[in-house]
């Protein structure tokens, strides 16, 4: 009788460790001893017949690229991370306070006279940030005192709840910095996308992420170049539909589509689930029985289920898609719940921007309408001739809508974490309004997802 083992391989080059992993579907033999009577050569050899040539692509899932991009804006790290299946952590802007110096200059209006207008917006721009971050710790300081022996505590706190509120101000071209890992298939769509990208400079990071990614995985990103299909369809897309607009509506948040018998259809799982039912007829039991039976089901089992995890998988049965309307940092956190599916707009001017309600307490709504007017008049410049590089200039504050479908359970996962009371207020708040377009339509749902 065989032994169960369980062990890491170390120190192996990520194509041979895919190809170990490969060819274990027909070779009796052990991993670590696959791995050892291979080297990269023949590694190469097998990725050029198997993934490029024939196109096994999963085999390229088994190797992994650790990539750190440096000084790339804000709105190119977009490009990056709408690749759901990869991982990423960069730098926040709650945390670090930032400058002028730290943002990108597009290629496609450096040298023309657009330029200009581009640089006076982003001096109003930081400007007003660097002053509404003294006028809010002056602010929050007056209304909280430190501790004896917590001065220097106190002081980082005030400062991290300025930067918190004046970074509405920053523009999409401010820099980050991006630590990225995907595995090799996911890695090769990524560039494909920004080598196709109508931005000058995700063209040229998906190249220089294409050079560094080859260092690691030299053969596995060969297929990786520019596709003129795509970039046609996505310029015969735009030009098709640019013309249609409608305005800013009242609500930010609309539930528009979802599933009249979800209760239903949740219950049935469950019981599918957990007995020897097909689906049809766990299905007629379910509406068979007493009208309380499917909230008998979902009762005991949400009170059976262990505290701190995710609702069970069943809850992915059913969906809800909404339209939503949220500020651009909003967006850039709810962008990292990848068990979304996301259809957002490009970056615009047009429908209003957010003011926080402490910029105003501290004085600077004047300073800060005034920005925002600078950045919407070189918006509007730029875009007549360069429509996609003006996104540069919109910031965090400025509105985006965004049409979202998530399953019941990842929408009460994202409710109760982004409800916290650490979460950034302005998706906390749009939480909280999902939640209560939830109540409305099933109300047996929203009783179970507890907001923190």
């Amino acid at each position: 009788m065989q032994e169960m083992r369980i062990y890491p391989l170390k120190e192996i080059p990520e194509e041979t460790t895919a190809v170990a992993f490969a060819k274990t579907s027909r070779s009796p033999e052990p991993f670590d001893k696959i791995a050892a009577e291979l080297n990269a050569e023949a590694s190469s050899k097998f990725h050029e017949k198997w993934v490029v040539g024939y196109g096994h692509s999963s085999v390229a899932e088994h190797a992994v690229a650790h990539l750190a991009a440096e000084n790339i804006s804000r709105l190119a790290v977009e490009s990056i991370e709408s690749n759901r299946l990869g991982s990423y952590t960069e730098k926040s802007t709650r945390y670090q306070q930032l400058d002028k110096g730290h943002t990108h200059l597009p290629e496609e209006i450096r040298g023309t006279p657009l330029e200009r207008d581009y640089n006076d917006a982003l001096n109003s721009l930081f400007s007003t940030y660097e002053k509404s971050i003294s006028a809010l710790m002056d602010y929050y300081s007056s209304q909280s005192k430190p501790e004896p022996g917590r001065e220097k505590a106190h002081e980082i706190k005030m400062k991290t709840m300025a930067m918190d509120s004046a970074r509405f101000l920053l523009p999409n071209s401010t820099l980050a910095n991006v630590g990225i890992t995907m595995n090799a298939r996911v890695l090769e769509y990524a560039l494909i996308k920004m080598l196709s990208s109508p931005l000058s400079e995700v063209r040229k990071a998906g190249a220089m992420l294409r050079d560094a990614g080859k260092e690691v995985l030299p053969t596995l990103l060969k297929r990786a170049e520019e596709n003129p299909a795509l970039v046609d369809f996505q310029n015969e897309t735009r030009k098709q539909f640019q013309q249609f607009s409608s305005p800013v509506g009242s609500r930010r948040v609309r539930l528009i589509n979802y599933d009249k018998d979800a209760l239903e259809n949740v219950s049935a799982a469950i019981l599918y689930r957990w007995s020897g039912l097909s689906y049809e007829d766990a299905l007629k039991h379910v509406k068979s029985s007493k009208p309380s039976s499917p909230m008998g089901i979902l009762k005991s089992i949400t009170a059976r289920f262990p505290e701190g995890l995710k609702p069970i998988r069943e809850f992915e049965h059913v969906t809800y898609t909404f339209d939503l309307l949220m500020d651009q940092g909003a967006y850039y956190e709810f962008k990292r719940h990848r068990m979304l599916t996301i259809s957002v707009q490009e970056p615009t001017v047009s429908l209003g921007y957010r003011i926080p309600e402490d910029m105003e307490k501290c004085g600077m709504k004047k300073d800060f309408a005034g920005a925002m007017a600078a950045a919407s008049e070189c918006f509007i410049k730029i875009e007549k001739s360069h429509p996609f590089a003006a996104g540069y200039i919109a910031t965090n504050a400025h509105y985006r809508r965004v049409l979202a479908t998530m399953n019941l359970r990842e929408l009460a996962t994202f409710i109760k974490l982004r409800s916290a009371p650490f979460a950034h207020f302005t998706i906390r708040e749009l939480a909280l309004e999902m939640l209560e377009e939830l109540r409305k339509v099933h109300p047996e749902f929203a009783e179970f997802i507890r907001p923190q």
